[in-house]
C-alpha cells in the first residue's frame, strides 16, 4: 500500500502573516460596511428572539420546523405592521411631542441657568451664590453631548412616522436576514459548534454556555422587564396626570435598556413635563407635582429593581455600577442609540473573555476557580419575607429579655 503524502506544515510566520492578512480584511470589510452593521446585529436580536418561539412550536406542537419558522415570522410581521396604525402613529406623535418639549427644554436652559446665576439663595443659615459657578460652561457640554442623540432619535422617530422608503427598505433587510437566519438555524447552529481549536473543545464549550446565559438573561428577560416597565409607566403618568403619558411609559421601558442613567434620566424627564405643563387634577402646585412624580418613579423604579428583575434575570450580568457607566459612554461614542443600549451585556461578555485571556496568558486554569459562574449567589428569599423575618426576630429579643 502507497503511504500517503506528506501534507507540508506552516511555519510560525506563515501562520502570523495569514492571520494578520485575515485580520486586516476583516477590518476593511468591517469600515466599508459599517453602515449595516445596526441592521446586521438587529438581525441577530430579532433572531434570538424568534427561535424560541419556533424552537417551542417544533418541539411541544410537533410543528415541522420550516412552517414553525413561517408562522412566528408572519406573527414578527403582523406585529411590526400593527405599530403603524393608529394606536402606534398616536405613541409616534406622542413620543415626537416629547422629544420637541425637551429640544425647547434645552435650548431656554441657557437663559434660564443666566437668570439663576444672578441670584442668591438663602436656605436657613447657609447662602447660595450661583454667580460662583460656571453655568454656562456646564451647560454648554450638556447640550453638545444631548443635542446630537436627540437629534439622531428624533430623525429615527420621524422617518418611521412618514414611512420613508430607506427605513422600509431597512425593515425589510432585517426581517429578511431574520427569516433566513430562523429557518436555517439548526443547521447554521450545527454548523459553528463544530468550529473549535485542537485541545481547547471544553474552554470553547463552557465559554459559550456562559456567554449565552449573558446574552439570553439580557434579551429575553430585558425585553419582558422592559414592556412590564413601559406598562406599568404609562399607568402611573395616566393616574398623575402627566401630558405625554405614553410617550413617557415607552421611554421608561426603553431606559431599562440602559441601567442607571436611563431610568434616571427618564424620571427627570417626567418631572420637567410635570413641571412645565399648564396644571394638574390634584391642583398641586407645579413644583408639587414635579415633586410627586419624581416620588411615585423612584418607588415604582426599586419595586422593579428589587422585586421583578431578580425573579425574571437573576444577577447573570451582575456589574458594577462604575462599569456599566464606562460601557455606557463607550458605547455611545462607537455605536449610538444601539451602543447605549447593548453596553451591559457586551461589557459582561468582555470582562469574562478579558478573565480568559489573562488565566491563559500566566499559565492559570480559567476553570479553578471558574470565571464562567457569573452572577449566581447564593438564592435569596424575597425582601418583603427577609423583612418580616428580621421584625419577627427584633419582637422576640425584647420577650426574651423580660424571660431573663
Amino acid at each position: 500500500m502507497s503511504e500517503q503524502p506528506r501534507v507540508p506544515v506552516w511555519s510560525s510566520a506563515t501562520k502570523i502573516v495569514v492571520a494578520v492578512g485575515i485580520m486586516a480584511l476583516l477590518v476593511a470589510l468591517l469600515l466599508r460596511f459599517l453602515n449595516i452593521i445596526p441592521m446586521l446585529i438587529l438581525s441577530a436580536i430579532l433572531t434570538f428572539l424568534v427561535v424560541p418561539v419556533v424552537q417551542f412550536l417544533h418541539l411541544r406542537i410537533r410543528m415541522p420546523w420550516g412552517l414553525a419558522a413561517n408562522l412566528a415570522m408572519l406573527v414578527v410581521v403582523l406585529l411590526i405592521l400593527g405599530a403603524s396604525t393608529a394606536t402606534g402613529l398616536a405613541a409616534i406623535q406622542q413620543l415626537q411631542g416629547l422629544v420637541l418639549f425637551i429640544q425647547r427644554f434645552l435650548l431656554s436652559l441657557p437663559a434660564t441657568l443666566e437668570e439663576l446665576s444672578a441670584q442668591q439663595y438663602v436656605l436657613g443659615p447657609w447662602v447660595l451664590d450661583l454667580s460662583q459657578f460656571d453655568l454656562a460652561s456646564i451647560t454648554e457640554q450638556l447640550l453638545g453631548t444631548v443635542q446630537p442623540i436627540l437629534g439622531r432619535v428624533s430623525g429615527l422617530i420621524a422617518s418611521v412616522a412618514t414611512g420613508a422608503i430607506e427605513s422600509i427598505a431597512r425593515v425589510v433587510f432585517v426581517l429578511a436576514i431574520t427569516y433566513f437566519i430562523t429557518f436555517d438555524y439548526r443547521r447554521i447552529r450545527s454548523a459553528l459548534l463544530k468550529i473549535s481549536i485542537p485541545g481547547f473543545e471544553e474552554d470553547f464549550h463552557r465559554l459559550r454556555i456562559a456567554l449565552s446565559r449573558i446574552w439570553h438573561a439580557f434579551l429575553r428577560g430585558q425585553l419582558l422587564v422592559v414592556l412590564i416597565t413601559g406598562l406599568l409607566t404609562w399607568v402611573l403618568m395616566t393616574a398623575l396626570g402627566v401630558r405625554f403619558s405614553l410617550g413617557l411609559g415607552i421611554l421608561g421601558g426603553l431606559a431599562k435598556f440602559i441601567p442607571i442613567v436611563g431610568p434616571t434620566t427618564a424620571g427627570l424627564i417626567a418631572a420637567l413635563v410635570a413641571l412645565f405643563q399648564p396644571g394638574n387634577w390634584f391642583g398641586l402646585t407645579p413644583l408639587g407635582h414635579a415633586v410627586l412624580v419624581v416620588i411615585c418613579v423612584i418607588v415604582l423604579d426599586q419595586g422593579i429593581d428589587y422585586l421583578l428583575i431578580p425573579r425574571i434575570m437573576g444577577t447573570t450580568l451582575n456589574l458594577h455600577p462604575v462599569v456599566i457607566l464606562i460601557g455606557l459612554l463607550i458605547g455611545a461614542s462607537l455605536a449610538g442609540v444601539l451602543g447605549l443600549l447593548l453596553s451591559a451585556p457586551t461589557m459582561a461578555s468582555a470582562i469574562l473573555l478579558g478573565k480568559y485571556t489573562y488565566r491563559k496568558m500566566f499559565d492559570l486554569s480559567p476553570w479553578d476557580p471558574p470565571i464562567d459562574v457569573l452572577g449566581r449567589p447564593a438564592p435569596q428569599d424575597p425582601i418583603l419575607l427577609r423583612w418580616l423575618r428580621a421584625y419577627r426576630a427584633r419582637r422576640k429579643q425584647p420577650e426574651a429579655g423580660g424571660d431573663g
